[in-house]
């Protein structure tokens, strides 16, 4: 990406990155220089921040059983050994 300017297109891809925090900083940097001046991509960018935001308040997560990471490990170790997974 360089110190270039973004495309509507790259800066459209770079939404969900940014929001998960996933975006390098010059990524970032682009990104919020483009949004300034692009309101449709700026609203579509808040849009996906509020709904990552609802979903963290009303789904929460939870840790899987204990059982279920022994499954994993176990059939992992398997499958390095050679073995089938299922």
């Amino acid at each position: 990406m360089g110190h270039q300017k973004l495309t509507k297109h790259e800066a459209e891809k770079l939404i969900t990155p940014v929001a998960d925090d996933e975006a390098t900083a010059e990524e970032r940097r682009a990104f919020f220089a483009f949004i300034e001046k692009d309101a449709e991509i700026r609203r579509k960018y808040q849009s996906i921040k509020n709904i990552k935001k609802l979903m963290r308040t009303r789904c929460p997560c939870s840790n899987a059983p204990p059982s279920l990471h022994q499954t994993v490990k176990r059939l992992i170790q398997e499958s390095r050994k050679g073995g089938s997974l299922f």
